[in-house]
């Protein structure tokens, strides 16, 4: 059923676990995933048509370039905290978690979401200028607790988020995830962040950032094309 995909952009798609499953991280190590278990056959079945709409908001040889294959899996948690998706290195690869109950729209901005950590591995942002976006005395939450499984987030953006430069309160955990969240709502959601932007400096900033990052990976990343109708 992934024949489409698998053709056209060379992706290979894995859901069988076995112990060469885990993301390769940085370090060259696996990652240590917990509680791990195979999706189920008929959320599985749902994502061909998922993933064909994520895909082609890409460029075929951006697609290519970056991404070597995705991953499913029903459930597995990462350092003791569940996980909706993650990302290999060296085999830049995206794995995408669903237990049955995640929407299709949840799992698209999924995908784009952990995309957006390979592309950041192998383009370079400027920090500096996102960080400016910043509070003067913000610290990224997993900067100063390590415990994660301890820090009560959650994937919604308030008034007073907006107002500090973050587009969803999980982007105040890491640079990464914030990086990450607007990449995701970019994608899936652009007229929604084009009026969050409209209101919020901090917020205009940032996407400022992303929309020169993504045109550097190929020039069809526009404004115009990021935050238009797709």
């Amino acid at each position: 059923m992934f024949e489409p995909i698998t053709s056209r952009y060379g992706i290979k798609i894995v859901y069988k676990i076995d112990k060469n499953f885990a993301p390769m991280l940085v370090t060259g190590k696996r990652a240590k995933l917990e509680k791990l278990e195979p999706i189920n056959s008929l959320v599985l079945a749902r994502y061909p048509a998922i993933l064909e709409k994520a895909l082609k908001k890409y460029p075929e040889r951006v697609i290519k370039k970056y991404l070597d294959a995705i991953y499913f899996a029903k459930y597995f948690e990462i350092e003791g905290t569940s996980a909706a998706g993650a990302y290999g290195c060296f085999f830049w690869t995206v794995y995408l978690v669903n237990n049955g109950w995640k929407s299709d729209e949840f799992s698209e901005s999924t995908f784009h979401h952990e995309f957006s950590s390979i592309l950041l591995k192998r383009q370079t942002v400027f920090l500096n200028p996102w960080l400016e976006q910043n509070p003067s005395d913000f610290k990224y939450l997993y900067e100063t607790n390590k415990h994660k499984a301890d820090i009560k987030i959650t994937l919604k953006g308030t008034k007073a988020d907006y107002e500090d430069g973050f587009i969803t309160d999980y982007g105040r955990t890491t640079f990464e995830n914030d990086f990450n969240e607007y990449a995701a709502m970019i994608f899936t959601h652009p007229q929604k962040l084009k009026r969050i932007m409209n209101q919020y400096p901090k917020v205009r900033g940032k996407i400022q950032i992303l929309i020169e990052f993504y045109h550097k990976i190929d020039p069809i990343f526009t404004e115009e094309y990021l935050l238009g109708d797709r």
